[in-house]
């Protein structure tokens, strides 16, 4: 079965073996919000081969809170007119998107074109909010979900505009248009960011599940206090693409281990605001990778290390390289 799944993470929405129609319910923000009566249907074939087997369903979701309180959306799902789940309560209180499984019965898809139909109840008080939608042969779980970090790794650089509001209070105030994108050439989209910049602010940040948005805290350059920091994605595109308008510092690596220095494929870095040098940045990745590198006052070298998942740390350096001869 081909990797089949619908995201909300983006406008609009990015789709593979899916075709949707939705009744009283709109996408935007990153997510798909369904009102009382609402539904999403999802028109997707499966092969023959796979037909007769059991899938699994993933559904990331939340239902949108009353205030203070716990919000009121039950949620029916029914495959090829067939009910499989009716009246489910979404846990998690409608902070944070819950990420649920359900199996879809061997038999109950069928060669060709199938129907998944999500809906709300019709008695709901509060929305529904769907952020993603995957559907996998058993044996061949996390396909979908795989597939769509590679599509989302073809478009890694990220713009957010944001916004700050001081910790002693006051009102929230506009801030700069940050870019976020480092590259090893792994294909792991960012999870955590924090920099400083040569004007002496620092930032440091985490993704939202979607990249639709980052949360954090900012100390402006000058300022005593930290301030609280927000950002809405603005546009992503491909590190090649003209429309990214972002100066990309592509640095020559070595690692260091086993007592001596080894030769890298290299990293490229473009992070944070008004395309001021870096002075020092760490990050996480989605596989759990993280990295810390300083930068020397010209910005042309770094020292760090760096840590893949499940392994030790090792030293980490970078130099640019030398301008060729007319440059």
């Amino acid at each position: 079965m081909q990797p089949t799944y619908v995201t909300f993470a983006q406008k609009p929405a990015s789709t593979a073996n899916a075709v949707l129609s939705i009744n009283r319910g709109t996408a935007t923000g990153g997510h798909l919000t369904l009102d009382a009566d609402g539904s999403m249907e999802m028109m997707f074939d499966v092969p023959a081969a796979d037909a007769n087997g059991e899938a699994t369903l993933r559904i990331v979701a939340l239902v949108s809170k009353l205030g203070n309180a716990v919000g009121f959306a039950p949620l029916d799902i029914t495959v090829n007119d067939r009910c499989l789940v009716h009246g489910w309560h979404i846990p998690g209180g409608g902070d944070l998107p819950q990420q649920m499984d359900f199996a879809v019965p061997a038999g109950r898809l069928r060669p060709g074109v199938n129907k998944l139909r999500l809906a709300s109840a019709i008695d709901a008080r509060s929305m529904l909010w769907i952020y993603r939608i995957t559907i996998d042969a058993v044996f061949d779980r996390g396909r979908s979900a795989r597939a769509i970090e590679h599509r989302e790794a073809e478009e890694p650089v990220l713009r957010y505009s944001t916004r700050r509001l001081p910790a002693r209070g006051g009102a929230w105030q506009p801030g700069p248009a940050v870019i976020a994108y480092v590259d090893r050439g792994e294909q792991s989209l960012l999870e955590h960011l924090a920099w400083a910049d040569a004007s002496g602010a620092e930032y440091a940040v985490t993704f939202t599940a979607e990249l639709d948005g980052i949360y954090g805290w900012c100390r402006p350059a000058g300022a005593e206090s930290p301030h609280e920091f927000r950002g809405s994605l603005a546009g992503r595109w491909r590190a090649d693409h003209p429309d990214a308008g972002v100066e990309k510092h592509w640095f020559q690596t070595e690692e260091g281990w086993g007592g001596g220095w080894h030769r890298s494929n290299g990293i490229t870095f473009a992070i944070g605001a008004d395309s001021l040098p870096l002075a020092r940045a760490s990050w996480r990745d989605r596989r759990g990778n993280t990295g810390t590198v300083a930068f020397t006052g010209t910005g042309d070298a770094f020292v760090g290390t760096y840590q893949r998942v499940g392994e030790g740390a090792i030293g980490y350096r970078g130099r640019s390289p030398a301008p060729t001869k007319g440059e």
